[in-house]
Order: C-alpha cells, then sequence, then structure tokens
C-alpha cells in the first residue's frame, strides 16, 4: 500500500522510521498496530496507519485525562495561584512581544485541557472572551468555571478570533487539515500560536523512550513547509526549552 507524504502528497519521499512505541501499552486497543514514516523531504513523520477516528474520539473523551493516567488533572492542584507558573509567564511574555491583548477580542484555546493560559490572560485582559475545542469530559467543566465557550464540532464555531493557539495538541491529529480551519478562523490581522514537540528522528529523537499517544512528528524543516503550503506567514519559529541530550 502506498503511504503519501501528509505535507508534499508524494510516495516517492516515504521511508519506514521505526516501530510505534507505546507509553501506556494497553492503548494499542485505540491506536492499533502502526509503525512510524517520515518524507526526506519534508523532514516530517507519521504515524501508519492511522488509528479510527471513532476509537480516538472516545479515548481522548473518556480515557486520556481518567484517573490514573499520564495527564490526568489534579483538581487540588487548580486554583488561581497555580496558573502563575513560569511556563505560562513565560507564553505571556513571548506573545506580548508579537500582539497587543488590548486589542485582542476573541481568543480560542485548541486541546485547551484546563486552560491555563488562556485562563491567565483573562486575568489581565478582563475584557477577551475566552473560546474552546476540548472534547475531554474531565477537562470541560472546569473550562466551564474559568469562563470559556466550549465547542464539541469544529464546524460549530462561527466566531472570527483575534489570537488561536494550540499547545501540545496538533501532534495527536491524524493530518493537517486543521490548519486550513484556523486559517478561515483568524480575523483579519489575527495571530496564530502554537507549541509541538520537536522530532528530528534523523538526529537524537530516534533513541526516545515512547511515541504515544502522539502521531505526527514535527520539525522545524517540516513547519516551514507546512506554513508555506498554506500561505501562513511566519512571524517567528524557534526553539525553547532543553535539548533532547538532557531530555532523554
Amino acid at each position: 500500500m502506498k503511504i503519501n507524504c501528509l505535507i508534499c502528497k508524494r510516495d516517492d519521499s516515504i521511508k519506514f522510521i521505526d516501530n510505534y512505541k507505546f507509553n501506556v501499552k494497553s492503548d494499542v486497543n485505540y491506536f492499533g498496530n502502526i509503525k512510524i514514516h517520515g518524507c526526506d523531504d519534508c523532514d516530517f513523520y507519521f504515524a501508519s496507519p492511522m488509528p479510527l477516528d471513532e476509537k480516538l474520539n472516545y479515548f481522548y473523551r473518556k480515557i486520556y485525562r481518567a484517573p490514573g493516567r499520564p495527564h490526568y488533572i489534579y483538581s487540588e492542584d487548580l486554583n488561581d495561584s497555580s496558573i502563575y507558573s513560569s511556563k505560562n509567564l513565560n507564553y505571556i511574555l513571548y506573545l506580548s512581544s508579537f500582539i497587543d491583548f488590548s486589542k485582542v477580542k476573541n481568543i480560542l484555546d485548541f486541546g485547551a485541557g484546563s486552560g491555563d493560559l488562556g485562563y491567565l490572560i483573562k486575568k489581565h485582559f478582563n475584557h477577551i472572551q475566552l473560546h474552546s475545542f476540548e472534547n475531554d469530559q474531565f477537562s470541560q467543566e472546569i473550562l466551564k468555571k474559568r469562563s470559556y465557550i466550549n465547542y464539541n464540532k469544529i464546524n460549530q464555531i462561527n466566531t472570527k478570533f483575534d489570537l488561536i493557539f494550540s499547545l501540545h495538541s496538533l501532534e495527536h491529529l491524524t493530518d493537517l487539515s486543521i490548519m486550513e480551519v484556523f486559517k478561515n478562523l483568524t480575523a483579519n490581522n489575527g495571530n496564530f500560536f502554537f507549541e509541538v514537540p520537536n522530532c528530528p528522528f534523523k538526529k537524537k529523537f530516534i533513541e526516545r523512550p515512547y511515541d504515544s499517544p502522539h502521531l505526527l512528528f514535527f520539525t522545524k524543516n517540516s513547519l516551514e513547509k507546512i506554513s508555506k503550503s498554506i500561505n501562513f506567514k511566519l512571524i517567528n519559529l524557534s526553539y525553547a526549552s532543553y535539548g533532547l541530550d538532557e531530555s532523554f
């Protein structure tokens, strides 16, 4: 069976990279027996074959943040002081270099989880309306308490956003079609901010301990190609945090 790159759509530059590694072994019931392939030209990597949408939707709605799981949210940790983490403050400092929040009216947090960053932004800019796209049943009550308008389906959204951000969510998707959706949902002079793991399989990342539940594996080169393919204007694209040697 031919495998096509999700960016350039070609199949002649695709190579098998490695077997997929599960963090929680029982997740194979939702993801199936998948491999990782990559496009040499785009420096982009992805799971193949992709899991069924029906199983993935159930996984992220019922399983991903369930008690005992790696991404379970401890409610006792959710308070107003906890959102003032160095990570969140650094996000705001970074965004403030490019964005005048006094002119921002609507923000969409895609894959919001508990919505910490948006909640912190609203603490300082109360006029901003927070929106989220989050299917996880364990997070939705938290988002409601934090004054988010939450959507379960992307076609429910009819608002234009001055800022869309997505923090470690894009790597969980099965394709890149969301990029065009973001483009259509962005207001004039709006911005899209995202953070994803850096996954250079040609280098140190091949030694990673596990893959799940990620399905897309980005590099700086691949993000440049994606932005070009959909005519996104890149304002800044850079590395953050510590390197792979220290991480592993």
